[in-house]
């Protein structure tokens, strides 16, 4: 599953999200009974399928014997914000109160593919992410072995 670009949307009255159709189709295909999870990192909304949230929390668990506070936090955090949501048949998500608050979202949306998951920002401060001038990570991706194509 690779989930790339990004799509304006707006949440209708019930708080519910229309994934694009390209989105709705490859999560489909990874799980197939439309189920997804959505939860809350870094103060965005997080959508992944139920597989990966599986292995992520076993990898956590047996991993992770002694984690710092901060890492502590982060796990509290990504836990207390899980929500399981179904795609209805129209390709929509119900976006859960709690997820809503935390993600700071008004109606108006970005939904953003980021790979092997999707993000879900209040348009205005994905509008003001994209006007930042990026910090160059360059050196990072050469020490990881990772050449840029262009």
């Amino acid at each position: 599953m690779r989930l790339l670009g990004h799509a304006h949307r707006s949440l209708d009255p019930k708080g519910r999200l229309m994934l694009t159709p390209e989105f709705r189709d490859q999560l489909l295909a990874a799980s197939p009974d439309g189920r997804l999870v959505l939860t809350i990192y870094q103060g965005q909304i997080i959508g992944i399928t139920p597989g990966q949230w599986e292995s992520f929390v076993a990898e956590m668990e047996e991993k992770l014997t002694a984690p710092s506070a901060a890492l502590q936090t982060m796990r509290r955090v990504f836990m207390a914000g899980y929500s399981e949501v179904i795609l209805d048949k129209q390709g929509r998500i119900q976006l859960p109160a709690h997820l809503r608050k935390s993600g700071r979202l008004g109606t108006d949306v970005v939904l953003v593919g980021v790979g092997r998951s999707f993000e879900i920002w209040d348009k205005d401060r994905f509008e003001a992410l994209l006007e930042q001038s990026q910090e160059d990570v360059s050196a990072e991706l050469a020490q990881a072995g990772v050449k840029l194509p262009f």
